[in-house]
């Protein structure tokens, strides 16, 4: 029901009560109608106590008799301003009052700056739109003149108010909501039943993406800061969701294809929802699905209760996110509606010459018809103010997110000062204005102003606009020096950016020993991070000598890019790039890790540096041309592998070797001559793994000599004088991360920038001053003293683990034989090789010797069992199994055939776990100690011929060369033991 509408006559006598109440002290606001008369709405919050702008806005004030007869409220003949608000400079206004009629026109006038314009427009929080009409050249009566007290020219802008948004769904709920219930459990259960049952019918079946889910709705829909999420679910599969329970009463959820491929939806857990309400939606029992929803209706919440759910018309939102019940009865998410019956007018008055008046005039005729919409737009002068906090990170803003800028020092210190700001805890960005809660609105800012602090971007091209930049700035501050395409082979684009500083460039050729090594975790994306390092002697420092970011590893990438760091280098020093088994003076060695790229790149960029050189290698008994050395021949002369990677690869396949072939293996990593064929021969019989592990390292060229000094060309002192790791590399990897991983192109290059000329300057503080970055020096007795000291601490903490969990097994209590009926009674595991010889073949015994703990007679051949293998002509052998630490017990049959009378083109089926891999048959055993039975069926059909019946199952391979050194787990069988 709209408010009378009051004449002009009840106007004045009403201004001029006002004026009266204010000359006695009164509150002359409480004897106008006000517009906010409508009900409060409690789901939009109240700022004015949670949030208080520094601006008060003040209530409007009815114009004196006085100025009423001198005409101060006239805007025109026909039209007349019921009340004014004078607002300073800087004044944000975001709900401004309106008329409580819809003739009351109120008068809001604006001192702005005639230098730096922000229109008070762009403040407030309605959504203006609708018809406009822009008239120029129109006066606002006296209340915009200019000095001389003379109206001045403005241009006339008239709109509306567009109001808000609304479900569809909302009915005849009126905008002033009822009331809020009492919240419940009940409400809750149901909410979140309905929510799953809608998320899975979206979702439907992602055959191929997962195998099975376990569902835990404890967590926040709330991603972190600094994570992108952009979940898109395939939607390959067509198949319905069924609801079935197990055998302990637990329902689930999978796809009808499920049986066929286990690559097909699961969802278990599903007992934290109300399974009733759940199985009628799934099963589309309309009435129980009536029942429930009316009843949750009644309680005010569910599907077919009204919506009350509303946004800004400003707001991207297109649809509700309550799920409702359409007239068909579908669930479905209602649209939202702009609720355009809003009378509030909006007159705007923008002078022509702004210096000349420097105020802008907003009328605003009638009441809203709407509650007023949340601050979900960020004021223009809070805009400025986080550009100019944003702007002060500097190249930092490449990597900005809403949570980086609140770590920032910085960035909260200007925080801090412009809020005033003196709690404990630091400010948030919500402090400065409610909208910039909003992380999302926040990162859509950043990104908006990083498109403008970096026109080309903060990929590639930014990098390319940096180097054009650095050109510009004296030798000594330039950082970034290339940023290319190469095409490399098979027509692939190779990108490279090589940054390093002339600092960088001496110290790169003038070392003797560098370690080159790739970091994964710097930049996002397909970027990796390569740096060259060297350990700087006199200021005990590991210093980068040249950083590079790439898109290849290959050989011939590596090439480039070690051509281009040395053309850098040899421009900026004017020294030429050297290497002591080509010139006599230069690098001595180069340690890395085992990357074939890295090593086929480093002989050839050696290669090529003998291009046009005459002279011979001196390296060997007989000199050789150094036109005529081959990559590999280059790397003998000066290449190394890292220890500390070697090592760590042995001992990845520990559990799968034993402890003398691993000493084998160990003994690989040797400055001094040994009987290196005998650790051949011992990793060789040591099963397929240490076979394939040696096989790499024999095919790759270059990888024993980088590791066992007799079969490399490097003098001995030179190879003692090289550090055995890469472990600079490393921790200058370290170091840097500390700065920040996953970082953009650009944001990876300024951080390394950073970091390269910190060292560089703490190097020349040395050797001014005498400073060390340290109390403690980085002295040989101090990096031996560290390293030992963490090995001690490592072996005592594997010690102590090794203690606990015998501790436990003593603890454990022992196992009868009745209670394991699976493992075999017997302590010492062997294993049982049985050819089964058909009676027609002519192919002589060999005789017969098990070993004392397991014979003929033993519980595990008695009984039936004994009897169905008597009948058969036999050769057994028996092969002892030493029990392993970790579990499994592994055997290579290849071995142990050799010494056996079986024909070597035997076709082998295993009874137990285990699987045939080519000639080397490889066995994994259960932890248990078993007597397993593998019978070589020759010429017979292992379905058809069955010793055991149905207590044993075949599994026959014929090898080949496209058999992977281990099976996949779906090629493991489970086969019964011998019990």
């Amino acid at each position: 029901m709209q408010p009378e509408t009051l004449s002009v006559a009840q106007q004045q006598a009403l201004a001029q009560a006002n004026v009266l109440l204010q000359g006695a002290g009164l509150d002359p606001v409480a004897a106008v109608p006000a517009r906010a008369s409508l009900p409060p709405d409690p789901l939009f919050r109240d700022t004015s106590n949670t949030w208080k702008y520094p601006y008060d806005v003040h209530p409007s004030r009815p114009f004196s008799s006085a100025e009423i007869l001198a005409g101060a409220n006239e805007i025109n003949r026909q039209r007349r301003v019921s009340a004014l608000v004078d607002h300073p400079i800087g004044a944000i206004v975001e709900y401004p009052e309106t008329g409580w009629s819809s003739d009351v026109t109120i008068a809001h006038r604006f001192a702005v700056d005639p230098l730096d314009l922000q229109h008070p427009k762009s403040n407030i929080q309605y959504s203006l739109g609708g018809t406009h009409g822009g008239v120029p050249d129109m006066h606002c009566g006296r209340l915009l003149c200019d000095l001389n007290g003379n109206p001045v020219a403005c241009n006339k802008l008239q709109t509306s108010c567009q109001g808000i948004k609304t479900c569809e769904f909302r009915g005849s709920l009126p905008l002033a909501p009822l009331p809020l219930r009492e919240h419940s459990l009940q409400k809750t259960i149901f909410v979140k039943t309905l929510a799953f049952y809608c998320a899975i019918t979206e979702t439907l079946c992602t055959s191929g993406h997962t195998d099975e889910l376990g569902l835990d709705f404890g967590g926040s829909p709330d991603v972190d800061d600094d994570s992108e999420c952009d979940i898109q679910l395939s939607k390959s599969c067509h198949g319905k969701l069924i609801l079935a329970y197990d055998q302990y009463n637990h329902p689930r959820l999978e796809c009808e294809f499920r049986s066929n491929s286990g690559s097909h939806l699961i969802l278990r857990n599903l007992q934290e929802f109300d399974m009733k309400y759940l199985t009628a939606l799934l099963q589309n029992d309309t009435s129980i699905i009536a029942s429930l929803e009316q009843q949750a209706c009644l309680d005010g919440y569910g599907p077919l209760a009204p919506c009350s759910f509303r946004a800004s018309a400003s707001e991207q939102k297109q649809l509700c996110p309550n799920w409702h019940r359409n007239m068909a009865g579908i669930l479905t998410r209602g649209t939202l509606n702009l609720s355009s019956d809003c009378k509030a007018r909006f007159t705007i008055y923008t002078p022509n010459n702004i210096s000349a008046c420097p105020r802008v005039v907003i009328l605003l005729q009638g009441p809203h018809s709407h509650p007023d919409p949340f601050p979900v737009k960020t004021p223009m002068p809070v805009v400025k103010l986080l550009d100019t906090l944003l702007l002060e990170l500097d190249w930092k803003l490449a990597d900005a997110t809403p949570r980086k800028i609140l770590l920032d020092s910085g960035f909260i210190i200007g925080l801090r000062r412009h809020l005033q700001w003196s709690n404990l805890a630091d400010p948030s960005l919500s402090d400065l204005h409610p909208s910039l809660g909003n992380s999302d609105h926040v990162r859509r800012h950043i990104s908006q102003l990083r498109k403008i602090y970096f026109p080309k971007g903060i990929g590639f091209e930014g990098a390319q606009l940096l180097v054009e930049q650095h050109k510009a700035l004296p030798v000594d501050s330039r950082y970034v020096r290339c940023a290319e395409i190469h095409d490399i082979e098979h027509g692939k684009k190779f990108e490279l950016v090589i940054c390093m500083s002339r600092a960088m460039s001496q110290h790169l050729l003038t070392t003797a020993h560098l370690s080159i090594d790739t970091s994964f975790k710097r930049v996002h994306g397909k970027w990796q991070e390569f740096e060259m390092e060297s350990w700087d002697t006199q200021s005990t420092k590991s210093v980068v000598s040249a950083r590079a970011f790439t898109t290849s590893q290959s050989a011939m990438a590596h090439l480039i890019l070690f051509t281009r760091i040395f053309d850098i280098a040899q421009a900026d020093t004017g020294l030429p790039v050297q290497f002591y088994h080509i010139h006599g003076k230069g690098f001595r060695t180069w340690i890395a890790d085992a990357h074939k790229g890295q090593a086929l790149g480093s002989g050839k960029f050696c290669q090529k540096l003998c291009e046009r050189l005459n002279g011979h290698c001196n390296l060997e008994s007989v000199p050789r041309p150094l036109r005529e050395l081959t990559p590999y021949d280059h790397l003998r002369r000066f290449f190394r592998l890292c220890t500390i990677h070697f090592k760590r690869k042995i001992h990845e396949i520990r559990s799968h070797v034993s402890p003398d072939v691993a000493s084998a293996m160990y003994s690989l990593i040797s400055c001094e001559p040994h009987d290196i064929e005998a650790a051949f021969n011992v990793i060789n019989a040591g099963g397929p793994k240490a076979r394939a592990w040696l096989k790499d390292k024999q095919d790759a060229k270059f990888a024993l000599p980088a590791i066992y000094r007799p079969a490399s060309l490097i003098p001995l002192h030179v190879w003692l004088a090289s550090p055995p790791s890469t472990n600079g590399n490393e921790q200058a990897h370290r170091n840097i991360m500390r700065d920040g991983i996953g970082l953009t192109l650009l944001g990876g290059i300024m951080r390394g920038l950073q970091y390269d000329f910190r060292i560089m300057v703490g190097i020349l503080l040395q050797q001014t001053f005498g400073i060390h970055s340290r109390d403690q020096q980085s002295t040989e007795y101090r990096r031996a003293h560290y390293s030992i000291s963490r090995q001690v601490s490592s072996q005592q903490r594997q010690a102590s683990y090794a203690k606990k969990n015998t501790a436990k097994k003593s603890r454990a209590p022992a196992r009868s034989r009745a209670q394991a009926p699976r493992q075999v009674r017997d302590a010492q595991p062997a294993l049982l090789l049985t050819e089964t010889i058909p009676r027609h073949a002519d192919f002589p015994s060999a005789p017969f010797n098990p070993p004392q703990n397991a014979s003929l007679t033993s519980p595990q051949f008695s009984d039936t069992r004994h009897e169905q293998l008597a009948q058969q002509p036999q050769h057994l052998q028996y092969f002892p199994l030493p029990p392993r630490s970790n579990g499994y017990i592994e055997a290579d049959l290849d071995v142990a055939l050799q010494d056996s009378t079986f024909p070597s083109s035997s076709n082998l089926s295993i009874h137990g776990s285990g699987v045939i891999r080519n000639e080397q048959t490889h066995l994994r055993f259960s932890p248990y100690p078993r007597i397993y039975q593998v019978a070589s069926t020759r010429g017979l059909d292992p379905t058809v011929y069955d010793p055991l019946q149905s207590h044993t199952q075949y599994y026959t391979h014929q090898p080949d060369e496209s058999d992977s050194p281990f099976y996949q787990p779906s090629q493991f069988y489970s086969m019964y033991p011998w019990e």
